[in-house]
């Protein structure tokens, strides 16, 4: 097929010029909203099941390891490898149909959450979810980089992972209102149909627009590796290790800090939900449309900029990160979290754009998977479980928080890893820039 035309040919009322100038300016700000609730609904789907952890660990009678297993590598492992081939795929089919189809998978597996009437059951559930959602933001990027321009994509990136963020606070504050008013099982439930819902109106709305770099950059040759289109090796795997770190440092802790409040605090599952929502999700939408905003200005002429950026944003966030698991009110524990994840947020733009200066326009998806393959397995899928194992093991008898808070503190430090991966990725990128074009 001309890549100058849209593919989406069921739908005659597309543009048909590959310039995503040429495509109006509301409906390209309609798509970008539609993503970010596609996004906004994969967070709530993922994060939920943190504020149900308590009541499901009392009803199954699971420990802390048990839980780590659940909500980390159970739902990550299998997630993160169906990632690779689902942006593959992307990469070559009709990305809209890909978003379309894994945010049905992945509701339908929300509804059977709720369904589950053993562990094992609700494991496999939650397995379900992880594949489901593995095919969303690989092919959500990959459709974003051909309907904005580079010098406009950190801030659409932005607005997209600030919906992904205000998802935490829906998942977080919706997740506290349904187990405290209909319980854990009828929360999945309700979820999964809201997400149908949302996904058919995803599908008749949004086309499918041209691969606008088709025209400026030749095809891959035939039998080109998966390995030839991501760019410089080194600051490729520099930019994988710095989303492994943050992520293992991150997202493991996220996922522990509803139970973390409960335990030391004796906080109700809403006041948790409001809070961590605030911080989770506000924080960091309010950061990442900034950082978006700051990217456009200064990352114009300079590939190496978003790279910098994140180095020295994570310099800052450590401080305050650190300083909510010793503090002693939950308000001032929810003051830093807010401070921590409003600043940390600025990085997902400019670092989301820069993954896709580095790598050939074709392999967008791809790359975005690789790189969030290695994020999901260490820090999504092993990170629960390493806090969990480290909770159980650091647990003294009638200090019901302190184990886990040892546990978060450990986990956490190794966010120090992302400073010197996102300092190295920019000194490589400079030197890359530095070199004399090849003729």
């Amino acid at each position: 097929m001309n890549t100058s035309t849209v593919v989406d040919a069921g739908n005659p009322a597309a543009p048909t010029a590959a310039d995503p100038d040429a495509v109006s300016s509301g409906y390209r700000t309609y798509v970008l909203c539609a993503l970010a609730v596609v996004g906004f609904m994969c967070s709530v789907d993922k994060v939920v099941i943190s504020m149900f952890m308590e009541p499901i660990k009392r009803e199954f009678a699971l420990s802390d390891t048990q839980l780590g297993l659940l909500t980390g590598l159970a739902f990550s492992l299998m997630g993160g490898i169906a990632s690779v081939p689902l942006a593959r795929w992307a990469d070559r089919a009709n990305r809209k149909w890909i978003i379309a189809g894994s945010f049905t998978a992945w509701t339908l597996m929300t509804a059977a959450s709720g369904a589950a009437t053993c562990f094992v059951q609700l494991l496999a559930a939650r397995i379900g979810v992880g594949i489901g959602e593995a095919g969303c933001i690989p092919a959500t990027h990959s459709l974003l980089g051909d309907y904005y321009p580079r010098h406009l994509r950190p801030r659409a990136l932005a607005v997209h992972s600030a919906g992904s963020y205000l998802g935490m606070l829906g998942g977080l504050l919706g997740g506290g209102i349904l187990v405290q008013t209909v319980g854990w099982r009828a929360g999945f439930i309700w979820l999964g149909l809201a997400g149908l819902v949302l996904a058919a109106i995803f599908h008749f709305t949004v086309r499918e627009p041209a691969r606008v770099d088709a025209l400026t950059h030749p095809p891959l040759a035939a039998g080109a590796s998966l390995w030839s289109q991501l760019g410089d090796p080194r600051a490729f795997w520099l930019l994988v290790m710095a989303f492994s770190t943050t992520s293992l440092a991150g997202s493991s802790v996220i996922v522990w800090l509803p139970s973390y409040f409960e335990r030391a605090f004796a906080l109700k599952p809403m006041q948790i939900g409001l809070g961590l929502g605030l911080c989770l999700g506000v924080a960091t939408a309010i950061g990442s449309v900034i950082g978006g905003q700051l990217g456009v200005r200064y990352a114009r002429g300079s590939k190496s900029w978003g790279a910098g950026f994140a180095a020295g944003v994570t310099v800052v966030v450590m401080p305050f990160f650190l300083g909510s698991f010793y503090a002693p009110h939950p308000l001032l524990a929810f003051a830093l979290l807010f401070a921590a994840f409003g600043t940390a947020g600025m990085i997902l733009g400019p670092v989301f754009s820069t993954l896709q200066d580095l790598v050939a326009p074709q392999a967008r998806a791809t790359a975005l998977a690789v790189v969030a393959l290695f994020g999901v397995l260490v820090g999504q899928g092993l990170g629960p479980l390493l806090v969990g194992a480290l909770s159980d093991a650091l647990q003294v008898k009638g200090a019901n928080a302190d184990g886990l808070r040892t546990a978060m503190t450990l986990v956490a430090l190794i966010n120090f890893l992302t400073i010197v991966a996102f300092a190295l990725l920019k000194r490589r990128i400079d030197t890359l820039s530095a070199r004399p074009a090849v003729p």
